[in-house]
């Protein structure tokens, strides 16, 4: 049988065979098997075709004739299947020896006797496979070749550095990028060493190119390149192995990302975030955080330093005679002279308006920091000129040691604050050590005792009230005594600024009797004026109500009460409830027995239970300002608060709002159902005289 009739008679026996050894050539698993055998049968059906033509004179318009298959123009259809599908030149050539093997052993296997006129058609048989195989690999070279023109164009144009290296290092490929990035042209870097390139050694060195290739991983990093143009760019970068079938790495692939401006922006960004935009040294937040680092680095190795706070003196005065473009001005020229007195390792920073700071690093010589804070005080005090105008001003500085005078840095903070006040009430243009703090405090506060035990009977103190208005009628009602001294020296001084003092030394039995004859001094003579039974709301301290002894109320305040009827509301902090006193009812008892009414201050900002409320016959919830301030429609501070008042209401108790400050917060608390009311809104606390003409 000729070897054509038995290609075509056995076509699907030689497809098998092929299809059995081509499964261990082929590459990949997912390759389709119908399209491959197609191929294959194409171009033996073409081959065929050749083989039955005469050897010489046919038509060859007849190769493009789709009625009769060609060998070539299937196997070029065969070399860019095969270039498609990721198979690569072996796989082609190995692919066509085992098409050639099969047919021959086949036919061969098929013929009794073997006669020239067989070696004839297997010669012209392995011709034509040749010049299949031929087209093939030509057409998988020309495939191979445009994927290659496409890959250098899309990497030439990229703005980002490509390339690839062998395992020494040598480039063997890099892009129009890198080539700039490099100054010198391609075609100059191929064959030439990484570490040959005007590149940071972080960059190119071989430590990086030695993890990549040891542990088979991508490595990344950053890294800073100065142009040859002297600009300086920042690169994201990443190295990646290029492993061959073997999982052994034939090369290295780079690639280099511009972040210069991202970093620019970080960087601008930081810039804002840590540094004061008017005087350009460090902000209070970036000065925290050094000191944070200074004060743990000096606890390890007990390297002392010093921390100097300044604040300067008239310079409210200044900003608002000159303005704040003025203002910004002189801090700017102040920041300037600070950073001129101190070393370039030490940091002066803005803390905040007029007040700066100054973190003198490794030093415990106090005549050293001396010398510096003298240093400050002359450059402040020489003539600032701004403008057209010329002004003058001076500092006052307190110093703190480490590790003298404490070892956190908030602590080392608050001791420099105190000690710049302390050197401001010294006169101004002081220096003050924390540690003179100590000594002037003591002194100090066994004076400010002293003249708060004699305050009564020299008429220091006084009462102011600020009006308790009911909502309903829009009437003044009631008012809340607030204790003020009339200091001689400090001025008009608020509770927060002596109570404290009084508890501690035991002067607020005292100071309470004096404010509880007052306050009833005045109801029935405010009664009459409104016409109805006037109230007048005192606060007492939660320390004093709740010590053991028996006469924290004397007789005479009592009898005071019982006389003023319905007339003086007792204000007390929830605090009051959690003292486990056990004899807390029979306190209460007696104050509502001579006519004293309760009111539980602050409401909602503490612990109480609701069961005290009916347990101790409370009469008046104060509603804490908090809630008050926060009436945003949706808002929680408004459901929590129209809560408390629905609640107190279901158990007989009024509720008075304090911290009014609008028209919109009235309306909103009376549309609530809250009783009481009283803030700024309807007036700030008065004196007994204005009180009485405002009623």
């Amino acid at each position: 049988m000729k070897l054509t009739e038995f290609i075509r008679a056995h076509m699907e026996e030689i497809l098998q065979v092929w299809d059995y050894d081509a499964e261990a050539i082929l590459p990949h698993p997912d390759l389709s098997r119908e399209e491959l055998r197609d191929h294959v049968e194409q171009i033996l059906q073409g081959i065929v075709v050749e083989l039955e033509r005469p050897a010489t004179g046919h038509d060859r318009s007849s190769l493009f004739n789709p009625d009769h298959p060609d060998s070539v123009a299937s196997a070029r259809i065969h070399g860019i299947e095969r270039h498609n599908l990721g198979a690569d030149i072996v796989h082609v050539t190995s692919e066509f020896g085992a098409l050639r093997l099969t047919v021959a052993q086949l036919w061969l296997n098929s013929l009794k006797t073997v006669e020239p006129s067989d070696i004839e058609d297997l010669n012209r048989f392995n011709s034509q496979i040749d010049k299949a195989l031929t087209q093939s690999v030509k057409r998988y070279a020309i495939e191979k070749q445009k994927q290659g023109r496409l890959f250098e164009t899309m990497l030439s144009s990229l703005p980002d550095p490509c390339y690839i290296l062998n395992l020494d290092g040598t480039f063997i490929y890099a892009n129009k990028a890198m080539a700039e990035l490099c100054d010198l042209p391609a075609e100059q870097i191929r064959g030439r060493r990484f570490s040959e390139m005007p590149l940071p050694a972080q960059y190119n060195g071989k430590d990086q190119l030695e993890k990549v290739i040891h542990r088979k991983e991508q490595r990344r990093g950053e890294v800073e390149v100065q142009s040859a143009r002297g600009h300086n760019r920042f690169f994201e970068y990443v190295y990646a192995p290029v492993i061959d079938d073997k999982g052994k790495v034939e090369a290295v692939s780079g690639i280099g990302h511009d972040i210069t401006l991202r970093k620019q922006s970080e960087a601008k960004i930081w810039r804002h975030a840590n540094y004061d935009l008017v005087t350009n040294v460090p902000n209070r937040r970036l000065f925290q955080d050094r000191l944070d680092q200074h004060t743990a680095h000096s606890e390890r190795t007990g390297d002392p330093f010093a921390l100097l706070f300044i604040d300067l003196d008239d310079f409210k005065a200044i900003n608002d005679r000159l303005g704040h473009d003025a203002g910004d001005e002189l801090l700017m020229d102040v920041a300037r002279r600070l950073s001129g007195c101190v070393r370039h390792s030490d940091t002066v920073a803005r803390m905040g308006g007029d007040e700066f700071t100054v973190l003198l690093l490794d030093t415990g010589n106090l005549d050293f920091i001396k010398d510096i804070a003298r240093n400050i005080l002359a450059e402040l005090e020489r003539p600032f000129r701004l403008g057209d105008d010329e002004v003058k001003v001076s500092g006052s500085i307190g110093i703190t040691l480490f590790p003298e005078d404490g070892y956190s840095a908030q602590q080392l903070l608050n001791n420099a604050d105190q000690a710049m006040y302390l050197a401001k009430q010294s006169g101004r243009n002081q220096v003050c050590f924390y540690n003179q703090i100590m000594g002037h405090a003591r002194d100090a506060r066994q004076q400010m005792v002293s003249e708060l035990r004699l305050a009564p009977e020299k008429h220091q103190l006084e009462l102011y009230y600020q009006p308790i208005v009911e909502l309903s009628s829009n009437h003044i009602v009631k008012a809340e005594a607030l204790l003020r001294w009339h200091h001689p020296e400090r001025g008009l001084l608020t509770p927060e600024k002596f109570l404290g003092l009084a508890e501690e030394t035991g002067l607020m039995g005292a100071l309470e009797h004096w404010v509880f004859a007052e306050a009833a001094a005045n109801t029935s003579r405010w009664s009459s004026m409104a016409g109805l039974a006037f109230q007048i709301s005192v606060n007492t301290s939660p320390l004093q109500f709740t010590r053991g002894s028996h006469n924290e109320f004397r007789d005479t305040d009592l009898e005071c009460f019982a006389r003023c009827g319905a007339s003086v509301i007792l204000e007390m902090p929830e605090s009051v409830f959690l003292q486990g006193m056990t004899n807390l009812g029979e306190r209460f008892s007696e104050l509502q027995k001579a006519g004293v009414q309760l009111a539980l201050d602050d409401f909602g900002s503490g612990y109480s239970s609701l069961t005290y409320l009916q347990r101790f016959n409370v009469n008046y919830l104060k509603l804490d300002p908090s809630f008050v301030q926060d009436n945003q429609i949706d808002s929680g501070g408004q459901t929590i608060a129209e809560s408390i008042i629905a609640m107190a209401h279901k158990l007989g108790i009024q509720v008075i709002a304090k911290g009014v400050e609008t028209e919109e917060q009235k309306n909103w608390l009376k549309d609530a159902g809250c009783d009481f009311a009283q803030g700024h809104y309807f007036s700030p606390p008065l004196s007994a005289e204005k009180f009485s003409e405002l009623l």
